[in-house]
């Protein structure tokens, strides 16, 4: 009984214990003000939305810098590489680890990237910039002017993949030693420019109305564009540049198999080549003919051989030039020039009566000034220069 008796003694005592110590705690609560509890609550709420947020950021940049083609991928990619669009193009484009296209109207540059040789090159290897600083310029509107919208890609971006000591023959007979040209600071874009875009932007290929619509781009319409002509050099490409640098434009330099003729090696060849064209232009069409790309003239004028000169850009990039006899002293003493040589050598680069835009070559033609001869009626009066009177300007 007594056992018994001290248990439920020492019971009551630990009740009144824990009582004591429940009111002590109510207590201490009601000292706390409203306010700062409200505080506490708040600050705690505010703290689990930043780390539930700062979990979707890592998420999504997870997904974003994933790589760009994957095994899946790789199952619908269309010809040439990389992956056709979505329905909805602009709105979901991340471009090889870039969301480029998040900011820029620019699915002609991708679709085309997308048909080329290098569709498996993410954009910022060969293009390096810093996105983030871009967008932050937009975004403060703190960049200068003028901006430039074209880098140039240095030569170190290529020699990543492609050897500076590379042979190459495109065609089977055409040596192009590259290690001379990088020795001699030729640029890799002065001649691959075109390579991964066909040169879209300066062939001003989205203000024609079927590919103005820059969503609507699709890897098919960007083969339609991205012809062989169009994403390699041409031989033009060498001329221009070995004539600006007065380097030989000898036949045998570059081919192999088409050697220069005797004929060619003659100090007036220039001069008198056409007389050699006349007689047989079939010969000239062997090495000289425009079997690859469109023509940029407009030809029809009635005469096969100022037609073909004005087909060929082997001719018109030459004829387009201004010749050294044509200088200030021109003018007066072209008559007797013609009279002497014939209207066919005017012809090769002038036409007799104003003609379109495409077959304006030089921006000079006959009548500009002898409108008086003809039954027609006198034309606009041109730009005045520095020529006779008349800008002698050049396409």
């Amino acid at each position: 009984m007594r056992d018994r008796h001290h248990t439920s003694t020492e019971g009551g005592e630990k009740m009144a214990n824990l009582k004591v110590a429940l009111c002590s705690s109510t207590n201490r609560s009601k000292r706390i003000p409203v306010w700062v509890r409200l505080f506490l609550m708040t600050f705690l709420l505010l703290a689990l939305i930043a780390v539930v947020a700062a979990c979707g950021d890592k998420g999504a940049s997870e997904a974003t810098t994933a790589p760009a083609a994957t095994e899946e991928q790789g199952k619908t990619q269309p010809e040439g590489g990389g992956s056709a669009p979505a329905a909805t193009p602009a709105a979901t484009a991340t471009v090889a680890n870039v969301a480029c296209a998040e900011c820029h109207e620019m699915w002609p540059e991708v679709t085309t990237w997308q048909i080329s040789s290098h569709s498996q090159i993410a954009c910022e290897v060969c293009h390096q910039v810093d996105v983030n600083s871009f967008r932050q310029a937009h975004e403060t509107q703190s960049f200068n002017k003028p901006i430039k919208v074209s880098q140039p890609v240095p030569n170190a971006v290529c020699e990543q993949c492609h050897s500076p000591y590379r042979v190459a023959t495109p065609s089977g007979d055409l040596i192009i030693p590259h290690d001379r040209h990088a020795k001699a600071g030729v640029a890799c874009t002065a001649c691959h420019a075109n390579v991964v875009h066909a040169n879209i932007a300066p062939r001003a290929i989205t203000t024609k109305a079927e590919y103005s619509d820059y969503a609507a781009w699709t890897p098919d319409m960007a083969k339609k564009v991205s012809t062989l002509p169009f994403v390699r050099p041409s031989m033009w490409t060498c001329l221009d540049c070995h004539k600006s640098l007065k380097v030989t434009t000898k036949c045998a330099v570059c081919h192999t198999v088409y050697t220069s003729l005797p004929s060619h090696e003659a100090a007036d060849w220039g001069t008198k080549h056409g007389v050699a064209g006349r007689q047989n232009v079939s010969n000239c069409s062997k090495c000289h003919a425009n079997k690859e790309g469109p023509t940029t003239v407009d030809s029809g004028t009635g005469d096969k051989i100022i037609d073909f000169e004005r087909a060929t850009p082997f001719c018109y990039n030459c004829h387009k030039q201004r010749p050294a006899s044509h200088n200030a002293q021109w003018m007066p003493n072209h008559p007797a020039a013609a009279g002497s040589k014939g209207l066919g050598n005017c012809l090769a680069c002038h036409s007799a009566d104003q003609p379109k835009a495409a077959a304006n070559v030089t921006g000079t033609y006959c009548n500009s000034c002898h409108w008086f001869q003809t039954a027609a009626k006198p034309p606009e009066q041109p730009a005045q220069g520095k020529e006779g009177g008349q800008e002698a300007k050049q396409s």
